[in-house]
């Protein structure tokens, strides 16, 4: 199974999200992006690949690990955005950091991050961190190889994102299965926030 860790948007957060993209996606080339199912939208804290059999039931135990020293929190969102750079979209995000701090993914939510991908270190023995910094985000559309780039026009068009506010008490494991038309998530296992 190709399993990733992450945290679920809640469902009026979803659905706010979605009004402002029903708006905001008009601004985009419809023939060069790729809306993300609103039902797969997440926040993904470590992608881990091809698991199976014990090293599945180690990754388990160590998000539970994880879960356990973890209090629950509160996130909103942050801005927008594309991956990697406006001049090479190939992502379009909602970013999303934790509620009260006053810059990017807050710190909270980048520590919880690294101790998932840091499970996935030591559970599968492979490197699970991606080489960038942590961004809390909401992948909302996928370009087509040969996007172009957003020019100013398209930023000063947008409409703003509101600020959502959401409370998320579980860290999640799910299973990702490729499909044609895109990606299914199937949720594997959920780890209640138990910290203080």
């Amino acid at each position: 199974m190709r399993l990733f860790s992450a945290l679920e948007i809640s469902d009026e957060v979803r659905e706010e999200i979605s009004v402002w993209w029903s708006s905001a996606c008009l601004y985009l080339p419809a023939d060069q992006w790729r809306d993300v199912r609103k039902i797969n939208w997440h926040l993904t804290l470590a992608f881990y690949g091809d698991i199976c059999g014990d090293d599945l039931d180690d990754l388990g135990e160590a998000l539970a690990d994880v879960a356990a020293d973890t209090s629950p929190l509160l996130l909103r969102t942050d801005g927008c955005g594309v991956f990697p750079r406006a001049d090479r979209p190939r992502v379009f995000w909602v970013g999303a950091g934790m509620h009260g701090e006053e810059t990017g993914a807050g710190r909270p939510l980048r520590y919880l991050a690294r101790c998932c991908r840091q499970a996935g270190h030591v559970t599968l023995r492979k490197h699970t961190a991606k080489s960038e910094p942590f961004r809390g985000h909401i992948t909302l559309a996928r370009a087509a190889p040969d996007a172009s780039p957003l020019e100013v026009f398209f930023w000063q068009a947008l409409p703003e994102i509101p600020v959502l506010t959401w409370r998320v008490d579980s860290l999640n494991l799910y299973a990702s299965q490729l499909k044609s038309q895109g990606p299914i998530y199937r949720l594997v296992e959920a780890f209640e926030f138990k910290g203080k």
